[in-house]
């Protein structure tokens, strides 16, 4: 019986492509260096903000090692822009905010995403979903996802086994993280990586979750 739910945030309850990939772009102009089309960008997103800047500079989803003053010089100039512009045309999935707003009075909420916490709590509120008891960002604990830590952590705030729970996301990250941690997982086919992968469940859309749990 599931008891907790967990919820990765970019791919999964919001598609926040089209700003990251506005900072991205920013960043690598102001560096001198190539910029990236919308799909190339969107096709690196998961794994949190400083890979997502180490693929930009590299070109590519598996990086490169990159010099450490390029690469403290790209994260000051991604993290001020993106901080200014988060919501420009960020939105929510179809369906979002009125599953949240139901399964909010039915289990305990936690978000898990590789997004810097600080980023995270802005966006909730401007698109109204601000319905978590626990947030977790990817620099919040020592590891993030694809490390269990971060769905172990939020079993053990809700005070529910693993089996108990249930993470619901789109990427591989997701999905590893939660087969490590022994929590059964939902991946959505909307998502940015989610057509190749494999979980429990597999849903189309936010609302299909109702009839899960």
């Amino acid at each position: 019986m599931t008891k907790a739910l967990f919820f990765d945030l970019d791919g999964t309850l919001i598609d926040s492509a089209p700003d990251l990939a506005d900072a991205v772009n920013f960043t690598l102009a102001r560096l001198g260096r190539e910029t990236y089309d919308l799909d190339t960008i969107r096709s690196w997103i998961g794994g949190g903000a400083t890979l997502l800047i180490q693929r930009a500079l590299s070109g590519k989803k598996s990086p490169d090692p990159i010099d450490s003053h390029l690469f403290t010089k790209a994260k000051e100039l991604f993290f001020d822009y993106y901080a200014k512009n988060l919501c420009n045309q960020t939105r929510a999935y179809p369906h979002v905010k009125e599953t949240l707003q139901t399964l909010k009075k039915r289990y305990p909420l936690a978000l898990i995403t590789n997004k810097p916490e600080r980023f995270v709590r802005p966006i909730l509120q401007h698109l109204e979903l601000d319905f978590f008891d626990l947030i977790i960002g990817g620099d919040t604990l020592p590891q993030k996802k694809p490390s269990p830590l971060p769905l172990l952590h939020a079993c053990q705030h809700f005070a529910v086994g693993s089996r108990e729970a249930m993470m619901v996301g789109d990427s591989s990250n997701d999905i590893e993280a939660a087969k490590s941690a022994g929590v059964p997982s939902v991946l959505v086919t909307y998502g940015y990586e989610s057509q190749k992968l494999n979980s429990y469940y597999t849903i189309d859309n936010l609302k299909e979750l109702l009839e899960l749990v």
